[in-house]
């Protein structure tokens, strides 16, 4: 089987990549979409994670039904522009697996400085096993079966994930979906879904998806009537 077939066997439905809002209006201007660090232009970067310890700046990093909201409420809080400060989530059609090289990594692919980075990715169905060399804690009997052991597993897709693959859009509020509708609007993408998912930007979700339920995610059908 394809990673992306084992994927979807288990229920996964997307990837997620976290970003901050005003980096949409290069994500969204261009068919290209979300590109690797290593690919942006310097006078135009904005890279979350600039030092890269997982040495694979060729890569757009992505999580696996969910954000790695550890890493994005750090990158939160040593935010320093008071003028941008809100974020957002892209949703990513799983199907970017079957036209993209990719890895995969049970845990945060900078662990060990990408030790534990696998390009064998008919071996991703062992980032859901009820014990994980890389993780402290074993996997819960009701956990989601769509969601990794290691909420901060990451699949690594090569060089860019075309805009055409980004599905949605979460928000943690009305006010930033609002903004997000109306960037869309502009470059003629409206066909994205967009979410208001507070639990998404916080380590809430961890405990529910362990518990076998989902958090809420409202799709903004509202805005569509605007």
């Amino acid at each position: 089987m394809s990673a992306y077939d084992i994927l979807k066997t288990r229920g996964v439905t997307r990837l997620c990549h976290f970003t901050r809002l005003q980096n949409l209006t290069h994500i969204m201007s261009s068919e290209k979409g979300l590109l690797a660090s290593s690919s942006i232009r310097y006078d135009t970067k904005n890279v979350t994670d600039e030092k890269r310890y997982d040495n694979e700046g060729k890569s757009v990093c992505c999580t696996i039904q969910y954000p790695n909201s550890w890493f994005l409420q750090k990158a939160m809080r040593e935010n320093t522009d008071k003028i941008f400060e809100d974020w957002v989530v892209l949703y990513i059609d799983l199907s970017i697996l079957n036209c993209r090289e990719a890895k995969f990594c049970p845990c945060n692919a900078s662990k060990g400085k990408g030790a534990y980075i696998n390009s064998d990715m008919g071996e991703i169905e062992s980032i859901f096993s009820v014990s994980v060399p890389t993780f402290s804690y074993p996997r819960p009997p009701k956990m989601l079966a769509s969601c990794p052991t290691d909420g901060q597993a990451e699949i690594l897709i090569r060089d860019n994930i075309p805009r055409e693959y980004i599905s949605g859009i979460a928000a943690h509020n009305e006010e930033v979906a609002k903004r997000v509708k109306a960037m869309l609007k502009i470059y003629g993408v409206e066909q994205i879904e967009i979410y208001i998912a507070p639990d998404v930007f916080t380590k809430n979700w961890s405990a529910m998806i362990k518990n076998g339920c989902k958090p809420d995610e409202t799709r903004c059908a509202w805005l569509e009537e605007e």
